[in-house]
């Protein structure tokens, strides 16, 4: 239990095991549970990997209060980030069968066609398969992502406002 506690306070190796244990999961259920992902889902990801990201840099040995800081509030922003967009998908999934928006075209169309912008734009406003979901244990993927989400946020500002001269 004593270990399990060391591990707990150490936001470098929970910010890398979660991000990358949750990226390398949903790379799986994609790969064997042929489930393919929607653009929120994808920026979610990207979102997870980022956070994983800056726990490998907050790994950096003899780094300075301020970038651990600055690394952590880096996170805490990925992780809000990343909740604002599986809040939006479960508000899609939520939606009544006549007010679900219809399918965008392949995210390949949309960037080979549109500027970035309109891009980004068509993507967080969802579309159709967003509000679908085929995986369920107890939550679907996307109520899962933000209760890690969540998590990830109020560990890290935790972390980041807090007075110890080492994290």
């Amino acid at each position: 239990m004593n270990i399990l506690r060391k591990i707990f306070l150490l936001p470098p190796l929970v910010n890398c095991i979660l991000g990358i244990g949750l990226v390398v999961g949903a790379y799986i259920f994609e790969v064997f549970g042929y489930y393919d992902p929607c653009p929120l889902c994808i920026l979610q990801r990207w979102s997870f990997g980022l956070i994983a990201l800056c726990g490998v840099l907050l790994m950096i040995p003899g780094l300075y209060l301020l970038f651990r800081k600055a690394l952590l509030l880096i996170a805490v922003l990925f992780s809000f980030t990343g909740g604002v967009i599986a809040g939006r998908q479960i508000y899609l999934q939520n939606l009544p069968s006549d007010q679900v928006p219809t399918c965008a075209p392949p995210m390949d169309f949309l960037m080979d066609t549109l500027p970035i912008f309109e891009v980004i734009q068509t993507i967080l406003l969802g579309d159709g398969n967003c509000a679908e979901y085929e995986w369920r244990f107890i939550f679907n993927f996307a109520e899962w992502a933000l209760i890690f989400f969540v998590f990830l946020f109020l560990y890290n500002l935790f972390f980041f406002l807090k007075k110890s001269s080492k994290v």
